[in-house]
């Protein structure tokens, strides 16, 4: 075997130089803050409170249709029961289901834009782990695939033109490994961050205008706008009616049930709105230091806090509109 010449370890000391030097370079510019989309520690810990403070915020929204039609069949049945006329009795009941199908048709726009909020909350929290394995990776291509669904069935439902971003995201993340797998988590993140602006801002929008398909637009307090305040009134009036024989104990209590879960619905939707109003801003604050327009992450931990409160407190009334219904 040949003995290596001085010009042949020349060039192989120049080889591993210049791969030292490659190596240090990259390592660098993972550290530096900003760079190449590279973020900070602190900038990665916000994504992370943002996704734990969001995580289950659409159930909330839902519950409160399924507590309107609830509130809706039973004063139809309490209706019925003050009839003497079965024929009367048999149209209340009616009556009841005729909102049926439109409830349907918003529950299923809301459910669109539900499916995508918390499939978003999923892989913040996927992209801001400081563990991304294959699993983790293979999790955020998926999530990537469903918010790509959910925002296409949204904008058929409501007519919307949204552009989607769970593509963009998982092509990143497709791509990354190795050496670069934390750089190009990086990117991934500040990609689907920015990228889903816009889907955000347009997704809690939808979600406040159904609240107000319940309670009525903001700052109004008319009653006839509220339709748990409505459905709730209707309720107290059939003990006006006449009733020889007197009002059964049963029927009291039923009556009462449903004006308790008014209250609640009404209350949970009041709170999931201010929810969505707040989610919208927060996460416009979380673009905003993403990119570096605000250095100051103070302000952005405070609001994703009041976030997280306004979201546990709409769970709370959520669980009380779910124990009274059994």
């Amino acid at each position: 075997m040949a003995k290596p010449t001085r010009s042949s370890m020349w060039r192989e000391s120049t080889v591993a130089a210049r791969t030292l030097l490659l190596i240090l370079v990259s390592s660098a510019a993972f550290v530096t803050a900003g760079c190449g989309g590279i973020l900070t520690d602190n900038q990665v810990a916000a994504v992370s409170q943002f996704a734990e403070a969001t995580k289950g915020f659409g159930t909330s929204p839902g519950t409160v249709i399924n507590a309107y039609a609830g509130v809706r069949s039973d004063r139809a049945l309490l209706e019925a029961a003050s009839r003497s006329d079965g024929g009367v009795a048999a149209k209340d009941l009616a009556n009841g289901l005729k909102q049926g199908p439109e409830l349907q048709s918003r529950a299923a726009t809301a459910d669109a834009a539900i499916t995508v909020l918390d499939d978003y909350a999923q892989m913040l929290g996927l992209l801001s782990s400081s563990q991304f394995t294959d699993d983790l990776q293979n999790q955020t291509i998926a999530l990537g695939s469903s918010i790509d669904n959910g925002i296409a069935t949204f904008n058929k439902l409501s007519g919307s033109t949204l552009n989607s971003f769970g593509d963009i995201v998982a092509g990143i993340v497709r791509g990354a490994g190795g050496l670069w797998i934390r750089r190009e988590q990086h990117k991934a993140l500040v990609a689907a961050v920015t990228n889903a602006k816009g889907p955000v801002d347009r997704l809690t929008a939808s979600i406040e205008g159904l609240m107000d398909f319940f309670v009525g637009p903001p700052p109004s307090t008319d009653p006839e706008k509220n339709l748990f305040a409505r459905e709730s009134q209707e309720v107290q009036d059939f003990l006006g009616r006449s009733q020889p024989a007197g009002r059964p104990l049963p029927v009291l209590e039923r009556t009462q049930t449903v004006m308790k879960q008014a209250v609640d619905g009404q209350n949970l939707a009041l709170l999931s709105r201010r929810a969505a109003a707040q989610y919208r801003g927060a996460h416009n604050e979380l673009v905003q230091a993403i990119t570096g327009d605000k250095a100051d992450l103070k302000s952005l931990v405070g609001t994703i806090q009041r976030l997280s409160q306004e979201i546990k407190a709409a769970k709370r009334v959520q669980g009380e509109v779910k124990k009274a219904r059994g």
